[in-house]
């Protein structure tokens, strides 16, 4: 049991350094004057709680990893493989002379934390409780303080509401986030054996997020569910095929719908944006544009797109002008060993939540960006944690198999051995 809290630990440690930033600014933020991309909120509040939450998941993370080198072995190979991707674009960025931010690191030290701990799968249910938290107050602060909770008073964005009611933000400082981050907790909240506490955890989930109005986010939800659902009725070899199929088509959604789109207004002025991103790429294929390049250029991107323009709203789009191919290569090598790990996964439950997680992450991706490996922010924890502890769980099955496999033939070795 004390082992369990721990490892529980880590994971709230890592989800509320992603939530404490958003959280402050929006009990400093005044909603109803609210501009994207404008900063509105008290800053030196928001950036001392950023810094504080920046600064507690290294030094976390190394005690930990220390205390354990003290006690017990740490599995190398899963260290490395969760750092991949945050070690490249350093390494990038160093090499091309650009500045090197400890920022950008935060999600290797979450990765070590993880491994160091040995967090399991099961423990992930908390992003489930979390995510049921955060939606069920976003729905009460709709009653009681709407203005605190509803993008620019609610009514400026209602051409976008599938409801016809304004725009839930909640905590976040847009109803697309929010809808992001309920989408990737959403899986977890199966984890939970308990009945009526999973369904009433999952409802409010979807209905907060059909408040978001998030297109985006309602597709993939609608994947995690329609996976969940398969997953329940299928049996396990069926499953691994359907899987397989889902994998490989929204492989093919990242690549296909930003790069052959011709429209600048479709989907919702997103094609624009792909356009001006793969415009971008010529001459910096193979290692990108920096880490940082989004927003040491924010004003060219507000000037020639919107100020939505952040990042390039596709996963895969957004990883090649930050990091290039070399960047895509390290994030390819961690997403090959996810998918190891759900395939290798005994208890069905896990393996279906596991695999509606990452085809719901993937389904985001094709229109957001789901993956970010430089620095920890809101949804870092609710992004990257399971694919952190899907890695180390899989790297444990093979040590662990391969333990089981060496003990009979020592067994065996030693009985051989006269008295």
């Amino acid at each position: 049991m004390r082992d369990a809290r721990w490892r529980r630990s880590a994971v709230l440690l890592l989800a509320l350094a992603s939530l404490a930033e958003p959280v402050v600014e929006m009990l400093t933020t005044d909603r109803a004057h609210y501009v994207e991309g404008a900063v509105t909120a008290p800053r030196p509040l928001v950036e001392a709680t950023t810094g504080l939450s920046n600064a507690l998941i290294p030094l976390v993370a190394v005690s930990v990893l220390l205390a354990a080198l003290l006690w017990s072995r740490v599995d190398g190979v899963a260290l490395l493989l969760v750092s991949l991707p945050s070690l490249v674009m350093t390494a990038n960025e160093f090499v091309h002379g650009r500045t090197v931010g400890p920022s950008l690191l935060l999600p290797a030290f979450a990765g070590v934390l993880l491994v160091t701990a040995r967090v399991k799968f099961e423990d992930l249910r908390l992003l489930g409780h979390l995510g049921a938290v955060v939606a069920v107050g976003s729905m009460l602060g709709w009653l009681v303080a709407p203005a605190m909770v509803l993008m620019s008073a609610g009514l400026a964005h209602a051409e976008k509401s599938v409801t016809g009611a304004p725009l839930l933000a909640g905590i976040f400082s847009h109803s697309n986030l929010l809808g992001l981050f309920l989408t990737a907790s959403l899986p977890f909240a199966f984890l939970e054996r308990r009945f009526l506490l999973r369904w009433g955890m999952a409802l409010s989930i979807a209905a907060a997020l059909v408040l978001t109005s998030s297109r985006t986010a309602l597709f993939g939800a609608g994947v995690v569910l329609g996976v969940i659902l398969v997953g329940w009725l299928l049996p396990r070899l069926a499953f691994r095929v359907v899987m397989a199929g889902g994998l490989v088509a929204l492989a093919i959604a990242l690549v296909q719908v930003p790069f052959t789109e011709t429209d600048p207004s479709a989907y919702t002025e997103r094609g624009g944006i792909w356009m001006y991103n793969i415009g971008l790429l010529p001459g910096h294929w193979l290692t990108g544009r920096g880490a940082w390049y989004y927003s040491d250029n924010y004003a060219q991107f507000e000037a020639a797109l919107s100020s939505a323009a952040s990042h390039a709203h596709n996963s895969l789009l957004t990883l090649r002008v930050m990091g290039g191919l070399v960047l895509i290569g390290a994030v390819l090598v961690l997403l090959l060993c996810v998918w190891r790990g759900i395939d290798g996964m005994e208890d069905r439950r896990h393996m279906f939540v596991a695999g509606a997680f990452l085809l719901g992450l993937l389904a985001l991706g094709v229109t957001e960006t789901t993956m970010r490996f430089a620095a920890w922010g809101p949804l870092s924890a609710c992004f990257l944690v399971p694919l952190f502890v899907l890695v180390s769980e899989w790297r444990a099955r093979v040590a662990g198999g391969r333990t089981a496999s060496a003990g009979p033939v020592a067994t065996s070795a030693l009985a051989e051995q006269p008295a």
